[in-house]
């Protein structure tokens, strides 16, 4: 995956890019000359969204490491490739620990992604042994000590956890407050934490309060701590529109073909398909 200079910045393509203040320096080039070295590379608008999400302060602690980090895009752009590079780049660079938490009808999937990362020939001599596939104990190992664990939220996967360093919550439209408070406290030990929330616009019927408020906080700017990316198309969008659909989804045509996003729009329905297919909130 390379990049060319004629692509779409993050800030081209995003709907709304709040940054949070005091930015200084960013994380971003020794990740991306690690993913660079595992044969990963980037669509312009990803080095931009690798170079915000990892932006420092002076003090060399993350910008949004406070209020975290919230991105809200369609389906099939790519969440999960970028963020699992980013991931795999920091655990091989420094010893972390990082726990990815999901959905339960996603977890498997997001594994198995994860997983063929970590079976990359550039990437395997980094890792310690072989994933563990067990449910409920899926885990990557690396062999500087680094390891991310995998759990679904219904569980209560996570709770209790102490000096997790990074915590990442997919399909975090789903959300609940609950489950927030649950796993917050997990990283009040490390030294510079992180939280990552990756998700669609929620469905009315999604327990969404913790997703929908940092959006509301972030576009109110009330928040100086937190970086929040909404990429979508207009909110008056045909979805029959090529060029909305391009608004909605920079991979596309390159890397998500158009049967991708007619597949979503055929089987979704009109609105599921504006919120996931479009990335338009209600």
């Amino acid at each position: 995956m390379g990049s060319a200079t004629s692509e779409p910045r993050l800030s081209d393509i995003a709907k709304h890019l709040i940054l949070p203040e005091g930015i200084t320096s960013t994380g971003w080039p020794r990740v991306r000359d690690r993913c660079t070295l595992f044969g990963l590379g980037f669509d312009r608008w990803q080095d931009g969204l690798g170079r915000t999400v990892l932006a420092k302060r002076k003090d060399g602690l993350y910008a949004a490491g406070i209020d975290g980090v919230q991105i809200s895009m369609s389906r099939q752009v790519g969440k999960t490739y970028t963020f699992g590079a980013i991931i795999f780049a920091l655990c091989t660079l420094q010893e972390l620990s990082l726990i990815h938490i999901s959905e339960p009808t996603r977890q498997a999937e997001t594994f198995a992604a994860m997983r063929g990362l970590a079976l990359k020939p550039e990437i395997a001599p980094y890792i310690d042994g072989r994933p563990r596939q067990a449910n409920g104990q899926q885990q990557i190992k690396f062999t500087n000590g680094s390891r991310i664990l995998f759990g679904a939220r219904e569980g209560g996967f996570g709770r209790g956890f102490a000096g997790v360093d990074i915590i990442v919550f997919d399909e975090a439209q789903i959300l609940g407050q609950r489950a927030l408070d649950d796993m917050v406290p997990a990283v009040n030990t490390a030294p510079n934490p992180l939280i990552l929330r990756l998700g669609t616009p929620p469905r009315p019927t999604d327990p969404s309060e913790a997703f929908t408020t940092f959006r509301k906080q972030a576009l109110a700017g009330e928040m100086s701590d937190g970086l929040y990316v909404e990429v979508g198309a207009d909110d008056d969008a045909n979805p029959d529109d090529r060029r909305q659909w391009r608004k909605a989804n920079p991979s596309y045509p390159h890397r998500t073909p158009e049967s991708a996003i007619l597949r979503m729009k055929r089987q979704l329905g009109p609105e599921s398909f504006r919120r996931e297919g479009l990335g338009i909130w209600d």
